[in-house]
């Protein structure tokens, strides 16, 4: 059984990938099998006991920092991915490429949001890079992990980004290796080269069967940048998740029950994440079986600070991101990266220099094609604000969710930039 991941991963929507389509709200069931929800696609009394032996195998924690989840609130779950070597020989870590270090470190963290009305979900990732405040201590997100655990990790992000978390997964690298090779081979297909001698990782231009250890050093490959890399993650994350639920392996009970114990056996969950939680959250999200779910990430840019590069998160683009999910709404689309890619935006900068390095700082590490195009004919104030031009509407809108700027049509007495698809008037919101 195999998955297709294409090199240009697409951080919207559905793709075409292996052999089955699968809806998006069946794949998300399976991306919450990781705490028990998604066997529920299996259904009846094979459902109930992947559900009993998952429930009773978990790692339990008193995890400090989370809130209570309400009815008619939305529901959001930390999914953390942790790089703690604790039990692996020194011959696993040479086989994972996994070096010599002896702490633990968030080096995946991805928010699952569930809308209020539990109509979608929307999954965000964090940088691992991201410049948080932890405490006073100004560090790397991926920091906050090993200086202090899910604990600290939960608290830091509520801190930072004023969004409740109500439950907390952790998964280590065992348990995604040992998943990814009871699903079998993941089919992964690249345009171009990738070589990264940290994660093992040194994969020709074509398509590749890798076991879990290969798919490991694929999607912990931090080669080009920490945005490719959360966009290799998520694009794994579909095409596995997609080869999880096709017709086979709900066939397959042996197996299923083999993954369900692979991830028992490496998964932590807050202790309030019953086997009943579970159970209700899955019969809630029934109706997603047609359904998309966004996926995106924290808008941000890279800059050096006291000799330590970070990213920095984009305030006004992520104060809106979260707002929203804290609303329980759904994200906006912020289209592909291949239609990124294609997108070219010019900055009017209305005299604000710093600003405008900034907004096209994270228009480009989030895959547009970024012009300067001088003062602009107006200055737009207090507010960034992003123009439609004619024939570009959608691309507009994906530009205004990043920065959580408005869109508007251009004033009759502006011209577009030459080339430009989408025109963004930079304001002192900027900077802040």
């Amino acid at each position: 059984m195999s998955a297709t991941v294409f090199g240009d991963p697409a951080a919207w929507g559905p793709i075409a990938s292996g052999h089955h389509h699968v809806p998006w709200g069946r794949r998300f069931l399976l991306l919450f099998a990781a705490v028990g929800i998604g066997v529920l696609v299996a259904g009846g009394s094979t459902a109930l006991l992947l559900f009993q032996r998952f429930d009773s195998n978990l790692t339990r924690l008193d995890v400090t920092g989370l809130t209570d989840s309400l009815a008619g609130a939305p529901l959001h779950v930390l999914a953390a991915g942790s790089d703690a070597r604790d039990g692996l020989s020194e011959a696993d870590r040479q086989r994972l490429h996994l070096g010599a270090f002896d702490g633990q470190r968030s080096d995946t963290v991805i928010l699952v949001s569930v809308a209020a009305d539990r109509s979608g979900v929307s999954l965000v990732s964090f940088p691992r890079d991201l410049r948080v405040d932890d405490n006073g201590t100004i560090r790397k997100l991926t920091e906050t992990f090993a200086f202090g655990g899910p604990d600290n990790l939960v608290e830091t992000i509520r801190d930072n980004f004023g969004i409740d978390v109500n439950h907390y997964v952790g998964i280590d690298f065992l348990g995604f290796v040992a998943a990814v090779d009871t699903l079998g081979t993941v089919e992964i297909c690249l345009e171009e080269r990738l070589i990264d001698r940290k994660t093992g990782a040194d994969f020709t231009p074509g398509c590749h069967d890798m076991d879990g250890a290969a798919a490991l050093s694929y999607v912990r490959s931090r080669s080009g940048s920490d945005f490719l890399r959360m966009e290799r993650q998520q694009h794994f994350l579909r095409s596995v998740l997609d080869d999880a639920v096709s017709r086979d392996l709900l066939l397959d009970v042996p197996r299923l029950f083999r993954l369900v114990e692979d991830l028992a056996r490496t998964v932590t969950t807050d202790d309030h994440l019953g086997l009943s939680q579970m159970l209700g959250l899955a019969d809630q999200l029934r109706g997603l079986a047609n359904g998309e779910i966004p996926m995106t990430h924290v808008p941000g840019y890279i800059q050096t600070v006291d000799g330590k590069s970070y990213v920095i998160a984009y305030g006004p683009g992520t104060r809106s991101l979260f707002r929203q999910l804290e609303r329980g709404e759904l994200l906006a689309p912020r289209g592909s990266r291949s239609e990124r890619n294609e997108t070219t935006v010019a900055t009017w900068s209305g005299g604000h220099a710093e600003g405008r390095r900034i907004v096209n700082s994270t228009l480009q590490w989030a895959g547009y094609l970024v012009s300067s195009a001088g003062d602009g004919p107006f200055d737009i104030g207090a507010t960034t604000t992003v123009f439609i031009v004619p024939g570009h509407e959608q691309q507009a809108e994906w530009v205004g969710a990043m920065l959580g700027a408005p869109v508007q049509r251009l004033p009759q007495d502006a011209t577009p930039p030459a080339g430009a698809d989408v025109v963004v008037a930079v304001g002192l919101d900027a900077v802040t």
